[in-house]
């Protein structure tokens, strides 16, 4: 947009947030006024460097912005010419880069990441300054920085601005390479400077698959992967850049692969040790040191806990005092100190029995039946401490009320949160993961303000990540899990380190970031090397990442490890086993294997509606591919039972999805196209169409594209070639169904996840929308026209976006029109006035900030109290759109999705989900001063009866007819 390019000074000068900053590089790659702008900025502001600055190759001071220097516009123009002549006229050889570009004469390098440009990648040690403030900028040498231009070396200009911190002009140069394991390297080196880890890993996963020896790419991968906090991995990496024996890298490389390997081993071993001293303790042994107790307090408290309980006299409850006082002092409390003394008074001659069946119940001795009997036993001995800490071992759905009542008589603010925390998980495993997050929300909160109980405040982030995973909030549960993978390695807890790792693997599978999944749970087997049982959950993780990537070989080779260590089933193993039944990795024994797993997890009583369901999907799609018809009654039924369970169900959720699409593309399997077409239809909850339809299904290595054309005629196309992950739309459909698709009036697209929401399925000159859910009501004829639209509104300073256009309601005024704009434009304002509307315009910026949300988000006027700005496709959920409206998101990226196995994210989806009947919205950019000139054509047109559509298809082809600007074509409809 044309406001847009008023943000290129600041992206020169690497002013912009990093969110902002990859939007706008974007925006550059498409705008040839900005790209011509750049060159001259960059010109002007070498030539004045050399110009006041000299030869010289230090200057004291950060480089001023561009703002700041708005006197180099004055530079005369014969100079400037001179410049231009100097930089931009070829010349049939140029001479080689002096040192100085490179900083290649000092004695230490600037940073602590290699590039590829040989001469920017001499070794020096990597020193760091205590200041933090790093060395002085260099200077670039004007001329040399020439010569590169002359021969257009690209790499190594990004390479001299990298090496100056001057990211926004590095990127934009690297933009100019062609695709190489070079670039790539050298683009994950500005993702690290970016402090954007995970996007270097991507990137340095293909450099590296391309050139598997590549030493730079190795070594930035261990700086990715340290980063990470995955040390054991990074020791790998490091280990391989000393093979490869590059003078001073190979040396440093095994340095740093030593330290990180030592340290990591010295965290495990403090950690095992004080786990078998803690046991000591509770079964008699000595009490744990001040420096045990201080190295793990949290570790310790658990400990104590269960040796005051245990204990058989009133003299070894003495003998825990001091380690209680060590523990209070930390918490500034006396809880401890307390609980010893009401210890010490206990009767033992009724209580040392007890004492000692719940030294046997820590060892997991006591279990089942044997458990029962003992929590009788302790409520008719009202031995309410040893009842407290026994009742922590049954299920948290048992004895919920009793549990919470026990904690807070304690006055304990240790068990107060422990009481939150089971009750969280008893809402979650009882159907009502809403609840469980509000209080754990709740209760983080709280444990932040008071600033104490740091380990159970690390394990409520973990349980509230749990939660958010259940309701399939993948980018919530991230951010959970990786707050409390903070506050475990901040506290040296190795255990809970390597719990909180399997979380992130499985959420990054979930988000289909195969790259990063596979990083977290490959870390999670090198700190167990030798407990096999401990690595199952983690094979098994690394074989769905395989399988992920249609990795179908190495997918079957980790689940073979895994059921090797350990025999007891999950669904996730279940669920692979059935996907590799029709690959030619299926084994004669997995029938066995399935059978015997879905007769443990049916008899475990631990599933509720939605995991049955789940689990009979998974026996249908594995008998699918041996006996059809058995396959198929599976299938039929998983659909069935889910259709029972409320929609906020997620395991019911994707057992529908999953059978439907078992059904359909075994349909597309067997050439039953109509069957196929039909399952569409029965998915959307609509009759079956009869033309001018396209059903597009596409399920790992498997696409089904099935279609009835203006006449009825049906045609499709099945194949089962699919060899990586699907990334676009572009390319789907083959050309005889598009051409015999051309002749509609236009086309109702029944596309699945992850297909729907996705921009170039059919050309841009075909009429079409993605029809979303069943056919809806449309308004009354007669019913009142209202209008809602939200304008000019008043972005967080925050954020840097530039101020759109104001928008001029003149000639579009009068009745039914209701106008929200400025500081009126905010979220709960915008959705309580669209609930009876039936046309919604917002004219709004729209950014996709993944820390946000996981689909692009609205920003409208942040509220006076809390400063809430975004409208996200949260914020629609439950809302109901009464007027049935035309939507319009006249902001960027607000058709951008997110897509996941069974289902997708965005705002169109959302608000169809709410009540819309028809919602355009863009995946790319809008240009400010041509949203409304677009946009308002296609209204008019919708208000006057023209089909969606088809008002879409002829305003943009009269557009592009009469415009070079394309972003039209990334227009979007879903009705």
């Amino acid at each position: 947009m044309s406001s847009v390019c008023d943000n290129l000074e600041r992206f020169v000068d690497g002013e912009l947030l990093p969110v902002d900053a990859e939007n706008f590089r974007h925006h550059l790659a498409r705008c040839g006024a900005c790209e011509s702008r750049m060159k001259e900025l960059l010109a002007l502001e070498l030539l004045a460097d050399d110009a006041l600055n000299g030869p010289a190759p230090e200057r004291a001071g950060a480089r001023p912005s561009w703002r700041s220097r708005s006197w180099l516009m004055v530079v005369p123009l014969a100079l400037a010419a001179g410049l231009a002549a100097l930089v931009l006229v070829p010349r049939s050889e140029p001479a080689s880069a002096a040192p100085e570009l490179w900083l290649a004469d000092a004695a230490t390098r600037p940073l602590e990441l290699r590039l590829t440009h040989p001469g920017a990648d001499g070794y020096r040690p990597y020193q760091v300054m205590r200041s933090g403030a790093g060395p002085k900028p260099q200077a670039l040498a004007l001329r040399e920085l020439a010569r590169l231009e002359e021969a257009a070396d690209h790499r190594g200009i990004a390479s001299a601005f990298l090496l100056r911190g001057d990211l926004a002009q590095a990127s934009a140069f690297l933009d100019k390479l062609p695709p190489s394991p070079d670039l790539d390297t050298d683009r994950a080196a500005l993702a690290l400077q970016q402090d954007e880890p995970e996007k270097a890993l991507v990137l340095l996963e293909r450099a590296l698959k391309a050139r598997p020896r590549h030493a730079q790419a190795l070594w930035n991968q261990a700086l990715a992967l340290q980063r990470l906090g995955l040390s054991l991995r990074a020791a790998e990496s490091f280990e391989q850049v000393a093979k490869l024996g590059e003078r001073g890298w190979s040396d440093e490389a095994a340095r740093r692969a030593q330290a990180l390997r030592s340290a990591a081993e010295q965290e495990r071993q403090d950690w095992k040790g004080m786990r078998q001293d803690c046991q000591r303790m509770v079964d008699g042994g000595a009490p744990l040191t001040s420096a045990q107790a201080e190295a793990l307090p949290g570790m310790a408290r658990v400990c104590l806990y269960n040796a005051l309980r245990a204990a058989a006299s009133p003299e070894r409850v003495e003998s825990l005092r001091p380690l209680a006082a060590t523990l209070d002092r930390r918490e500034d409390g006396t809880h401890l100190e307390d609980a010893v003394r009401r210890t010490a008074r206990r009767d033992f001659s009724a209580r040392t029995p007890l004492a000692q069946e719940y030294a046997r119940l820590t060892r997991g001795e006591v279990r089942g039946p044997a458990l029962e009997s003992l929590l009788t036993r302790l409520r008719e001995a009202r031995q309410e401490d040893l009842l407290l800490g026994a009742l922590a071992y049954a299920d948290p759905r048992q004895f919920p009320d009793e549990y919470r009542a026990l904690a807070l008589e304690t006055r304990d603010p240790w068990f107060a949160l422990l009481a939150e925390e089971r009750q969280a998980r008893a809402e979650a495993r009882a159907d009502a993961p809403q609840r469980a997050r509000e209080r754990l929300q709740a209760a983080v909160k709280a444990c932040a303000a008071s600033g104490k109980q740091a380990y159970r405040c690390m394990l409520m982030q973990r349980e509230l990540g749990l939660v958010m995973a259940r309701l399939h909030r993948p980018v919530d549960a991230r951010a959970s899990f990786l707050a409390a993978l903070r506050a475990a390695r901040d506290s040296r807890e190795w255990g809970s380190v390597r719990n909180l790792l399997q979380d992130l693997g499985q959420v990054a599978r979930t988000q289909g970031d195969l790259v990063l999944a596979r990083a977290y749970v490959e870390e999670l087997l090198l700190q167990t090397p030798e407990g096999c049982a401990d690595s199952e959950v983690a094979l098994t993780s690394l074989a769905l990442a395989h399988h992920r990537a249609l990795d179908f070989a190495g997918a079957r080779e980790f689940l073979d490890r895994a059921v090797q260590c350990s025999q007891k089933p999950s669904m996730a193993r279940l669920a692979l086993l059935a996907d590799l039944a029709r690959t030619p990795f299926r084994k004669p024994g997995d029938a066995r294997l399935l059978e015997q797993g879905l007769g443990a997890l049916r008899a475990s009583g631990t599933q509720d509606g939605g995991d049955l369901a789940l689990l009979r999907h998974i026996e249908g799609r594995f008998y699918l591919e041996q006996d059809a018809g058995r396959g198929q009654t599976l299938l039929r039924q998983a659909l069935a039972d889910a259709s029972k369970l409320p929609a906020a169900n997620v395991s019911a959720r994707k057992a529908r999805v999953y059978s439907y699409t078992s059904l359909i593309l075994d349909a597309g399997r067997t050439g039953a196209l109509e069957q196929g077409l039909d399952l569409f239809a029965e998915e959307h909850a609509m009759p079956s169409p009869e033309r001018c339809v396209l059903g597009v299904t596409v399920d790992d290595e498997r696409t089904l594209v099935v279609a009835r054309d203006a006449d009825g005629r049906l045609l499709g196309h099945h194949d089962t070639g699919r060899e990586a992950p699907l990334e676009g739309a572009e390319g789907l459909v083959p050309e005889a169904v598009v051409k015999a698709l051309r002749a509609c009036p236009s086309v109702d697209v029944l596309a699945r996840p992850p297909v729907q929401g996705r921009a170039g399925l059919l050309p841009s000159d075909i009429a079409w929308s993605y029809r979303v859910g069943g056919l809806t009501a449309a308004p009354r004829a007669n019913a009142k026209a209202r209008r809602l639209i939200v304008t000019d509104v008043l972005a967080p300073e925050s954020l840097h976006l530039p101020v759109l256009r104001a928008w001029n309601p003149a000639h579009d005024t009068g009745e039914g029109l209701t106008l929200l704009r400025g500081a009126e434009a905010t979220p709960p304002r915008v959705l309580t006035a669209m609930r009876d509307a039936t046309e919604v315009q917002v004219h709004a910026h729209g950014i996709i900030d993944p820390t946000v949300a996981d689909a692009s988000v609205l920003v409208l006027s942040p509220e006076a109290q809390g400063g809430r700005f975004a409208l996200t496709t949260g914020d629609l959920k439950g809302q109901r759109l009464r007027g049935r409206p035309v939507v319009l998101l006249a902001a960027c990226y607000a058709g951008h999705t997110s897509a996941y196995l069974h289902e997708n994210f965005g705002l169109p989806l959302a608000f169809i989900e709410a009540g819309a009947r028809a919602v355009l919205a863009a995946t790319q950019e809008i240009p400010d001063d041509e949203a409304h000139a677009f946009f308002e054509p296609v209204l008019a047109r919708i208000r006057e009866g023209v089909p969606a559509a088809v008002a879409l298809r002829d305003e943009r082809q009269a557009w592009l007819r009469r415009s070079a600007s394309t972003w039209v074509q990334q227009v979007l409809l879903f009705e």
